[in-house]
């Protein structure tokens, strides 16, 4: 047994190798024979005959003999175990303890190799959190796999197009909830904006939502209780409302009391009956209170064609999501059958179910997640790549040291396990620090405005925000993954061509660094890993060159409005604030007041604000021609303004003119038509003077064409559709938006603004001021999302490619020292030297950017839906992304060309 026993370092010392399990065994057994036979022979020499002897050694055993040997087996055994356990411990720590030791002794090598996988591991941890959190994450609501969103199907139609994802009325949703046997629970919910008038005025954005909708989802509430079932029963329900856990510590101070108290919405009383879960604003995101929907008035719910709420179901148990996405079109069918509408054939609606979890995010913003996800795998590809060829030279350099290790008897396992070692150790040092890269990455994507990137659905961004993104357990656990794999990947090729190093070439007198990077298998990999660097980084330039030239085309185009010195902000009359026919004197009053400000050249109002994705639609029709049918009829946007809005925002007037205070209650009905609107319905022809009806605002009886304004861009990424501008006096509405042209920045004015507006309107909400400069922003904050953060990743890339590329270039030049010397002794000059070096640099750049561009005219075909105005095989994007590739590697490789059309031929030639 005294094997079994050795010290791992005794075992080193005399190379005696780990026992194996038969020898271990044999050894025990041989214990146990020896044992009974001493035993047997002290018996008989005491006078025992032999048989009683044996029996006697057997029985002071305790147990059968079958029983120790198993005991002695299992002992050998759990001792050699612990022994190789204990080397393989020894043999690590003297490992990381010889890589620590190396590292240290070569600093700069050390800090570029941690500072590329630090930004290659943290960039990748950073957008891992994005994706886990926003897609990958179950939704933070109860058994969520079994949600699906359920969404009336509605048909093309004349001008309107077929829309595969549109929410319900109330009738249709009633009937339907009513009708369906496939879910255990059916939900309807719409976002709304309410004002508390009680206490200090402020406006909040709210939820009506079914009495189900808590159950539903699973939710229960943190204080109170939940809507009442029969609540649905009818309309006109006892005004009660839910405040969620924001609203509550916010606006009441988390008072526990609360519940049961009173609260002013609209001027109407509801009661506080409960406080939704802690962190949950609705499914829309926007639900600071929840309201039923049946306290809205009876005649509101009644129209069976007004579509305004959205429906999330739980399946019943035991039924798949096919089954269910089956059996619901055949009903939503029997729906559009029953609800006769005049605009459509009712036999061409449907509906469709799809789990709720497809819908989390906006499909552009899924799609943008997705392509950073693989740039950033693309920049960690190249950090690797680098890194290898890093070590790669470093393990060249030492091929006499390895020949040495393997002429004394080290085992290539041995070596490869020493050289991973230290490749593990340096990933695990550039983990650690990718954690700091990886917490400012996720701070920058945390803090982006999920208002700018918002779904225009109902669940969107709402259920998940890029506010909840966070450096969790799950993104430190894919970091450590990450890091073992990258070590592993970068760390493997160069341990294994070290070690087949030739002994015999290793050791031969002279067999310097130079010299050994002269090996033809060495040079040839590291050349090959330069061309994958260079092709990596192609395929990223060129996504993120079509992004920025997308995002450049996208920020030139004319909005038809001047952003500069406009400030802009929102007003809204609450139901029951005002009369009807009084609000336009109120808003006259208004914008005077405005207007008289210091510093203020223009006030005006409109409905619909530029860049705000499309005004209300409507169709149009013209009474100088025949009548046509409700499906051929176009469409047309409809915006309330008054006249000051066209010269605060700088919108011209082509023809005719603009609206004036004779255009009031009670005068002809008049109307402006945008630039778009004249060439489209009067091609060739003079609009002004036409008559035409708009179904909105109570035009449909006809109004003359009194102008045309300049187009005005209602979608950043889109062109200008025929808009109708209906004047303010002829048409109110409660919520308007205020545009003031300033003087000068008007950010200097939001003080003065408020105080006016509070003078004049001391108990209605005034909300969202900011400039329109701002405003422009968040209409291209998706595009510019995308192409800052690709271009961030192509500008790394791009920057580990031109290291790779030096220090390939640089060790090609060390290497061919002898070579280069004896050229200038021939007569070579510098110029001719440098064209060589720079030559090699280029044709290794000129491979990798053919592999590349292969490898980009495949992979941003993904981005097209992300571009604005062009292909993703746009030539200029292209021949600029080669072209910068090309001066990067002459860069890269001139200054090695420098310095070897400076070498000394005489201190070349000595060099061997």
């Amino acid at each position: 047994m005294l094997g079994v026993q050795l010290r791992a370092g005794v075992r080193r010392l005399f190379r005696l190798p780990l026992r194996t399990a038969p020898a271990m065994f044999a050894d025990a057994d041989e214990e146990l024979e020896t044992m009974i036979a001493s035993r047997v022979e002290y018996l008989v020499a005491r006078g025992m005959p032999l048989g009683e002897a044996h029996t006697e050694a057997l029985r002071r055993l305790g147990a059968s003999i079958d029983m120790v040997r198993s005991d002695l087996h299992y002992s050998a055994e759990h001792r050699e175990r612990r022994m190789q356990l204990r080397e393989h411990l020894e043999n690590l720590i003297q490992d990381v303890r010889y890589a620590v030791r190396g590292l240290i002794r070569r600093p700069g090598f050390t800090a570029v190799a941690v500072l590329t996988l630090a930004i290659g591991i943290g960039a990748t941890t950073a957008i891992f959190s994005a994706v886990n959190v926003l897609l990958l994450r179950p939704l933070p609501l109860s058994r969520p796999q079994e949600l699906m969103r359920v969404s009336l199907s509605a048909p093309a139609f004349g001008a309107r197009k077929a829309v595969a994802d549109m929410v319900w009325s109330y009738p249709k949703a009633a009937t339907f909830r009513a009708k369906q046997t496939f879910f255990s629970d059916v939900a309807l919910y719409t976002w709304q904006q309410f004002t508390i008038t009680s206490g200090d005025v402020e406006l909040l954005r709210g939820e009506t939502i079914s009495a189900t909708y808590f159950r539903t989802l699973g939710l229960s509430l943190l204080r109170g209780r939940d809507f009442d079932l029969d609540v649905d029963a009818h309309a006109g329900a006892a005004p009660q409302v839910i405040l969620s856990d924001a609203l509550w510590q916010r606006r009441f101070n988390a008072d526990p009391r609360i519940v049961g108290t009173v609260i002013a919405l609209d001027k109407k009383p509801y009661s506080i009956i409960g406080i939704a879960p802690s962190g949950f604003l609705g499914l829309s995101g926007q639900g600071e209170l929840f309201i039923p929907i049946t306290a809205r008035p009876a005649a509101d719910l009644a129209e069976a064609q007004s579509h305004e709420f959205f429906m999330v179901a739980r399946k019943k148990a035991g039924l798949s999501d096919t089954q269910v996405e089956r059996a619901v079109p055949l009903l939503g069918k029997q729906i559009g059958d029953m609800y006769q509408d005049r605009d459509t054939p009712t036999s061409a609606w449907s509906a469709s179910a799809h789990p709720l979890d497809d819908g989390r995010v906006a499909p552009l913003i899924k799609r943008s997640l997705l392509v950073l996800f693989a740039a950033v795998g693309f920049v960690l590809l190249i950090a690797c790549v680098n890194v290898a060829n890093l070590l790669i030279g470093r393990a060249s350099a030492r091929r006499r040291e390895i020949a040495v290790r393997l002429a004394i008897g080290a085992g290539r396992g041995r070596l490869i396990r020493l050289l991973l070692t230290e490749s593990m150790l340096l990933s695990t040092i550039g983990a650690a620090a990718s954690v700091v890269v990886a917490w400012l990455g996720i701070h920058a994507l945390s803090g982006v405005n999920p208002a700018m990137l918002r779904s225009p659905r109902g669940v969107g961004l709402g259920a998940v925000t890029f506010s909840s993104i966070t450096l969790d357990w799950t993104a430190l656990a894919f970091t450590a993954a990450l890091a073992l794999a990258v070590g592993v990947f970068f760390g493997l090729a160069p341990a294994l061509h070290a070690t087949r190093a030739s002994l015999a070439d290793a050791m031969k007198e002279g067999g310097s660094g130079a010299d050994n990077v002269r090996g033809r298998h060495s040079s040839v990999g590291r050349r090959l890993l330069v061309v994958a660097e260079v092709a990596l980084a192609l395929v990223l330039l060129a996504g993120s060159g079509l992004m920025i030239r997308s995002l450049t085309k996208l920020l030139a185009i004319d909005p038809g409005f001047d952003a500069r010195n406009l400030l802009t902000v929102r007003l809204t009359v609450p139901p029951g604030g005002l009369a009807r026919d009084s609000l336009p004197g109120f808003y006259t009053q208004l914008t005077e007041r405005l207007g008289a400000i210091p510093g203020v050249t223009s006030v005006g109002l409109a409905s619909c604000p530029p860049l705000n994705a499309g005004c209300n639609a409507s169709v149009i029709e013209f009474k100088d021609r025949p009548p046509v049918e409700m499906a051929r009829q176009p469409l047309v946007g409809v915006n309330w303004v008054t006249a000051g809005f066209f010269s605060a925002a700088r919108v011209p007037l082509k023809r005719g003119r603009m609206f004036t205070a004779a255009d009031r209650a009670g005068a002809p009905k008049v109307v402006l038509m945008n630039d778009m609107a004249a060439r489209r319905f009067w091609p060739g022809e003079n609009p002004i003077g036409k008559r035409v009806a708009i179904g909105q605002g109570g035009f449909g009886d006809g109004a003359e064409v009194i102008g045309i304004v300049g187009d005005v861009r209602q979608s950043a990424d889109s062109a200008a559709k025929p808009d109708a501008y209906l004047p303010y006096a002829q048409s109110p509405r409660g919520g308007m938006m205020i545009f003031i042209r300033t003087a000068s920045n008007p950010d200097a004015f939001g003080t003065e603004m408020r105080r006016a507006l509070h003078e004049i309107a001391p108990r209605y909400p005034v909300y969202d001021m900011q400039p329109m400069t701002t405003r422009a922003a968040a209409a291209t904050a998706q595009a510019r999302f995308s192409a800052v953060l690709l271009g961030l990743f192509a500008a790394t890339a791009l920057s580990l490619a031109v290291i790779g590329i030096y220090g390939v270039m640089s060790l090609a030049v060390a290497a061919r020292t002898r070579e280069i010397g004896i050229r200038i002794a021939l007569g070579a000059d510098q110029n001719r030297v440098q064209r060589l070096v720079v030559g090699e640099g280029l044709a290794l750049v000129s491979v990798g950017a053919a592999i590349g561009l292969v490898g980009a005219l495949f992979s941003t075909r993904v981005l097209q839906s992300l571009l604005f105005d062009l292909t993703s095989s746009d030539p200029l994007t292209y021949v600029s992304i080669v072209a910068l590739l090309a001066g990067a590697a002459i860069i890269a490789s001139w200054l090695p060309a420098r310095r070897a059309s400076r070498v000394d031929p005489v201190v070349a030639l000595r060099a061997d």
